[in-house]
């Protein structure tokens, strides 16, 4: 990405804590109901650190062990996504006190460092997590490379508390698929989970950058995820998840090892949820010069 990218970077940073921190002390509180939905991949020591620190995907355990410890020790009201998601859609009590929001774990890709660095964490500490794996790759490795979740543990994790959702069978770019192939990856992979799980999957994971700025795709998207039997969604559009969203396409907080406690902190907060803008007036620039097929 070179010197301009880690620049633009550490002015987020720098916007996030500098200004937006300061600011969000002296504004009245959302009207509705808030969630911070936490997105995680992977969880291991061999970091991702050739890549822009805003594109990164690795956690250290030791990381990830701070943000855990992080939850519990300020008080977080750690939910699972479908109580969160419920939540989000009761009545605001108009009592001028301000509703604390919700914190929901999740993870992107099923790797196999989920059960040797991230379950013991999260079993320890009692934080329920949701996981959306690409069914495709199971026992096998994903599409760069690393390797994935066994059957067998997915089975073990369930049993143990772990939520599993789909993230399609071979975490392809929908955007560019026909209906009928769409289908089927939103089918087979509901299907596989449950057959391994025993637990009915209503939860799906948006694979690549969310082309949210394309309306017509999204609508189609929502009628085939509510065919397939689908009531809930994440996606990796940059903010906190309200009851005003479409609960397919729910925002989410990236997270990786560059978030130290401050920034991991003002994410929680909803500080980070500025950068939404910014992130979607890129995809409708790159949408008007390119077209979908940057998506």
């Amino acid at each position: 990405m070179g010197e301009s990218a880690s620049s633009n970077f550490r002015l987020g940073r720098w916007l996030t804590l500098g200004l937006v921190s300061p600011w969000r002390q002296h504004r009245a509180p959302p009207a509705d109901h808030r969630v911070r939905i936490l997105m995680y991949h992977s969880i291991s020591r061999r970091v991702d650190d050739h890549a822009h620190p805003y594109y990164r995907t690795v956690t250290t355990p030791e990381r990830f062990r701070e943000h855990m410890e992080l939850l519990r020790d300020d008080g977080h009201r750690v939910m699972s996504l479908g109580d969160a998601m419920r939540w989000m859609n009761t009545p605001v009590l108009d009592d001028g006190a301000e509703q604390p929001s919700p914190v929901v774990v999740t993870f992107d890709d099923g790797f196999a460092d989920f059960f040797t660095h991230a379950f013991p964490v999260l079993d320890a500490l009692r934080i329920p997590a949701t996981v959306f794996l690409a069914t495709g790759c199971l026992n096998g490795r994903f599409v760069n490379g690393q390797p994935c979740l066994r059957r067998a543990e997915v089975g073990e994790l369930a049993a143990r508390g772990v939520s599993f959702g789909s993230h399609t069978v071979s975490h392809p770019r929908l955007v560019h698929l026909g209906q009928g192939d769409i289908d089927k990856e939103l089918l087979r992979s509901r299907q596989e989970i449950e057959q391994i799980t025993g637990a009915p999957v209503t939860l799906f994971s948006y694979p690549y950058r969310f082309p949210e700025e394309d309306g017509e795709f999204t609508a189609r998207l929502a009628a085939r995820l509510k065919r397939n039997g689908y009531e809930g969604g994440v996606t990796t559009s940059i903010g906190s998840a309200s009851a005003h969203d479409d609960p397919l396409f729910l925002k989410r907080l990236p997270v990786n090892d560059d978030d130290d406690a401050e920034l991991f902190r003002a994410k929680l907060e909803g500080d980070y949820d500025w950068l939404h803008g910014v992130q979607l007036a890129s995809k409708r620039w790159r949408q008007w010069t390119h077209g979908r097929a940057v998506a």
